[in-house]
C-alpha cells in the first residue's frame, strides 16, 4: 500500500506540475499557483510521510487505515482537476495573459494614504482596547493557547483591529506612495510581526504580512514563475521550515528557553515523528481522512454552503444559527478541546466530499476556487490601483492554506475585512477628492496670473 500512495502522489504532482506550466508566465506568487502548491503539499505531505515514520500526534489517527489514506489522496486529485478545469476556463478567456490597465484617478496617492493612515490608526486603537480587556497575561499564556480564544469571545470586532492594520499596512505597500511615504508604515508592519511571535505565538499575522509583501514585490517586479531562481526556492523552504520549527518550540516551551531546547534534542526521532503528526501540512489530510471515515459522501447537499452564509451573524442576533463544520467536527471528535475553547483545522476536499459527493465535489470546489482567484488576479491586472489591487496581497496567506479551511470562514474573512476596509475606501475617496480639489483651488489663481 506504501507503493500505491506513492504512485497516487506522483499523480497529484504531475496535474500541480501541468498547472503550473499554465502558470508560467504570472508572479511566483500568483494565486491560482498558491492554490495549486498547496494542494500538492498537503495531498501528498502526510500520506507519503507516513510510510517512512509513524507520526506522533494529538489528532485521532489510529484508526486511519493504508486504503482511507489513499482513498483521501485520490479526493486530492479530483480538487487538483477542479483547479486545473478553472485555468483551462481562464486560458480561453485570457485571464491568464495580463490585461491592460485602465488610468489610474488623478488622486489616487492621497486616497491611498489616507485609507492606509486611517486603517492602522483606528485598526490598532481597537486593537488596543482588545490587548486590555483580554489581559496581557491571557495573550502570552504558553501553556493554554485555547485560553486567549475563550478569554476573547464576545470580542470579535475588536480583535479585527489588527488585522485592519495588518491591511492598512499592506494597501501602503502596494500604493501609488513614494518610497519614502510607504516606508512609514514598516515599522508598524514589524512591531505587529514581532507582537505576533514573541509575545501572543500567533504566526498568522507574520504569515499575512510576509505573503503579502512578497506578493506585491513579485508583481511590481515582473517576476515570472518560469523563471524563479532556485536561491528563492530555498528561501521559500527555510522560512517555511522556521515557522514549523517555531510551533515545535512553542510546544515545548514552557518558561525556560534551555529546557525547551533540551526536550527537543533529547526526543530524538520522537521529535521527528511529532513533526510529521503535527504539521500544518498534517492536519487538513487528517481532518479529510476522519471524515471519509465517519460521514457518507454527499450527505450534506449543499447545506454547508448555506449554513456558512448564516454564520456571519453574530450571535447576539442569532443566538441558534447553525455551527460551522469545523465547530460541529471538534465537538464531535476533540470534545475535551473543544470545551476549552480550542479548535482543529478543517479541510475544503472534506467539505466538498459532504457536500456533493466523492470526487465530484473536491472537482466542483477545486473549480469555484480557481475561478475565482483567476477572476481576482485578472481585476489586479486590470485596475491595479482599484480595492480588489488593494486588498489582494492580505488573502495570499490564505489561499496557501486554503485546505485547513471551510467555506464559512474563508468567507467570513472576505467579508470582515471587506466590512471593515470598503467605509474607509468610500470615506478616503471622498477625502481625497475634497483635499485634491482644495489644492487645485489655490493654485488656480496663480496660473491665472
Amino acid at each position: 500500500m506504501a507503493l500505491e500512495r506513492w504512485l497516487i502522489a506522483a499523480l497529484l504532482w504531475s496535474l500541480v506540475g501541468f498547472g503550473l506550466v499554465l502558470c508560467r508566465r504570472r508572479s511566483p506568487l500568483y494565486l491560482p499557483t498558491l492554490a495549486l502548491l498547496g494542494t500538492g503539499l498537503v495531498g501528498a505531505f502526510y500520506p507519503l510521510a507516513t510510510t517512512l515514520i509513524d507520526p506522533l500526534s494529538w489528532r485521532n489517527i489510529s484508526h486511519l487505515s493504508d486504503e482511507l489514506l489513499a482513498r483521501t489522496q485520490i479526493e486530492y486529485i479530483a480538487f487538483a482537476l477542479g483547479l486545473l478545469a478553472a485555468l483551462w476556463i481562464a486560458l480561453q478567456s485570457r485571464w491568464l495573459e495580463p490585461a491592460q490597465a485602465v488610468r489610474a484617478e488623478s488622486n489616487v496617492a492621497a486616497r491611498d494614504f489616507v485609507i492606509a493612515s486611517t486603517l492602522v490608526g483606528v485598526g490598532l486603537s481597537l486593537y488596543a482596547v482588545y490587548v486590555q480587556r483580554v489581559g496581557l497575561s491571557a495573550l502570552s499564556d504558553r501553556e493554554d493557547y485555547a485560553l486567549k480564544y475563550l478569554m476573547g469571545q464576545g470580542l470579535g470586532p475588536l480583535q479585527f483591529g489588527l488585522w485592519m492594520a495588518i491591511a492598512g499596512c499592506l494597501w501602503a505597500e502596494g500604493s501609488a506612495l513614494s518610497r519614502n511615504l510607504k516606508n512609514l508604515f514598516a515599522p508598524f508592519a514589524l512591531a505587529i510581526a514581532l507582537w505576533s511571535i514573541a509575545v501572543i505565538s500567533v504566526r498568522t499575522n507574520f504569515a499575512i504580512l510576509l505573503l503579502g509583501y512578497l506578493a506585491i514585490h513579485a508583481r511590481r517586479n515582473g517576476w515570472r514563475l518560469g523563471r524563479v531562481r532556485p536561491s528563492l526556492i530555498a528561501l521559500a523552504l527555510v522560512s517555511y521550515f522556521a515557522l514549523e520549527t517555531f510551533a515545535m518550540f512553542r510546544g515545548a516551551y514552557k518558561g525556560d528557553v534551555g529546557e525547551a531546547l533540551w526536550m527537543l534534542q533529547g526526543r530524538g526521532m520522537d521529535t521527528i515523528a511529532a513533526a510529521i503528526g503535527g504539521s500544518e501540512l498534517s492536519h487538513p489530510f487528517i481532518t479529510a481522512a476522519e471524515i471519509l471515515h465517519d460521514r457518507e459522501a454527499g450527505e450534506l447537499a449543499g447545506r454547508s454552503l448555506v449554513d456558512g452564509v448564516l454564520a456571519f451573524v453574530p450571535r447576539g442576533l442569532y443566538p441558534d444559527r447553525p455551527l460551522m463544520l469545523s465547530e460541529q467536527f471538534v465537538r464531535s471528535n476533540y470534545l475535551e478541546l473543544a470545551s476549552r475553547g480550542g479548535g482543529a483545522a478543517f479541510s475544503l476536499v472534506a467539505e466538498g466530499w459532504l457536500n456533493f459527493g466523492s470526487l465530484l465535489g473536491p472537482f466542483v470546489f477545486g473549480c469555484a476556487m480557481g475561478l475565482l482567484l483567476t477572476w481576482v488576479e485578472f481585476r489586479w491586472d486590470l485596475a491595479p490601483h482599484g480595492l480588489v489591487a488593494r486588498i489582494a496581497p492580505y488573502f495570499a496567506f490564505y489561499v496557501a492554506v486554503e485546505h485547513r479551511n471551510e467555506f464559512a470562514t474563508l468567507a467570513k474573512q472576505v467579508c470582515i475585512l471587506s466590512a471593515c476596509v470598503v467605509p474607509i475606501w468610500i470615506a478616503g475617496r471622498a477625502a481625497a477628492a475634497v483635499l485634491t480639489g482644495r489644492t487645485l483651488l489655490r493654485v488656480a489663481p496663480a496660473t491665472r496670473n
